[in-house]
């Protein structure tokens, strides 16, 4: 067995409500501001003269540094302590977003997203490892990855409306200026609340290989299925249904509000059935959910399958990220920064996957495929699940 860090030894065995919400914010500013961003688009490149070929750059200057990220910020959180490196990324993150909103030009803001997306990716395993570290014994932890999942999807259901009412209300300076004093208070909040960081980190080897190997792989397969799907549905809606994208935003919002809901509930079916049960139902509901598409008329036939993503999200995903995280427990870092890459991976291939799928289908040809291509997807992850993920586990 791994030696345990002995800066999570010198952590206490728990943390109060206070601390899990400044710990939250980092998570919800990083997925906030790619999904804000996709809305702000059209009114920030028209402000700076930019034609519509390069207005995704300024999503694509923001995720890639952060996918590219990951893993070397989590070694980094696990040789420096992730108080030290949550601090500096949200400092970073802060002074990006004001640089960004101070955009005299073009290539500014596309330097301010660069910037950002290293300090978000430093954000990411920072705080899921103080997130563990504080939270040591199971059922406490459980229940915290609960509801850190529930607010990462409150993240994702409002990003893109948050975006839309900034622009409209003030202007797209906004998007850059609201992450400001978020992260300003979860600096503020980090520095008195987290304990000091210990003495850097011992080398450990996964304390579950098999288990740590089977999560990774299933957050990617939960967010490709995912994103994937809900790429495709986007389409469906605007293009062959005809909707504006106000309406099919209000649709879609049943693929994300299970998620907010079951997020806490999630942790604690994983306090009482365990992580591998928790994360098999979820995908096996969501699969049973997606198999539904192309199979019933009009929208209402969506339902089914939006509400399958939704649940099957809000039970798998603390699940997921709780058996990656305690597979690999002398190095908090690495594996928060393991899990996040992973999970940014499949969100990228899924997407890539739904385009390429609605150049090619439409109607309910193209619903039926996906839904039968990501249910199949999803409940062979809930295999990969039953036969990787500890039965039981200590931690």
């Amino acid at each position: 067995m791994s030696r345990p860090s002995r800066f999570l030894d010198a952590r206490p065995s728990g943390g109060s409500p206070l601390l899990l919400t400044v710990l939250c914010v980092p998570m919800f500013l990083v997925l906030l501001d790619v999904l804000s961003m996709n809305v702000a688009q059209p009114s920030l490149g028209r402000a700076f003269g930019i034609p519509r070929e390069a207005w995704p750059l300024l999503v694509d200057a923001y995720t890639v540094p952060l996918a590219a990220g990951l893993l070397p910020a989590g070694w980094l959180v696990d040789r420096a302590g992730p108080r030290r490196v949550l601090l500096w990324g949200l400092a970073v993150f802060a002074a990006a977003s004001g640089l960004g909103a101070a955009g005299w030009a073009w290539e500014a803001v596309i330097a301010a997203r660069a910037v950002q997306g290293l300090a978000a990716a430093a954000m990411l395993p920072a705080g899921l490892a103080a997130l563990t570290a504080t939270w040591r014994e199971p059922a406490p932890r459980a229940r915290a990855l609960g509801v850190w999942s529930g607010v990462s999807a409150l993240a994702t259901a409002i990003g893109p409306g948050a975006g839309g009412l900034l622009v409209a209300v003030l202007d797209w300076r906004a998007v850059f200026w609201i992450n400001v004093p978020f992260a300003l208070a979860a600096f503020a909040g980090t520095s008195r609340l987290l304990t000091a960081d210990g003495p850097t980190v011992e080398r450990g080897k996964p304390e579950g290989v098999r288990a740590l190997v089977a999560s990774v792989i299933a957050a990617a397969v939960m967010t490709s299925g995912a994103n994937g799907t809900l790429q495709v549905l986007t389409v469906h809606l605007q293009d062959d249904l005809r909707l504006a994208s106000g309406p099919a935003g209000a649709i879609l919002l049943l693929a994300t509000l299970p998620f907010v809901v079951l997020g806490p509930v999630a942790g604690r079916l994983v306090i009482r059935c365990g992580r591998r049960a928790v994360a098999a139902l979820g995908l096996i509901l969501g699969g049973l959910g997606l198999l539904t598409l192309g199979r019933l008329s009009g929208i209402a036939g969506l339902v089914p399958g939006l509400l399958g993503v939704g649940v099957g999200l809000g039970l798998m995903t603390s699940a997921i990220v709780g058996e990656t995280m305690a597979a690999w427990p002398a190095r908090p870092g690495m594996a928060g920064g393991l899990n996040n890459a992973l999970r940014q991976l499949g969100t990228s291939a899924g997407v890539a996957v739904g385009g390429l799928s609605t150049s090619h289908a439409a109607g309910a040809p193209l619903l039926e495929r996906t839904g039968l291509v990501a249910g199949i997807w999803w409940i062979g992850g809930a295999v990969l699940v039953l036969a990787g993920f500890e039965r039981a586990r200590r931690r």
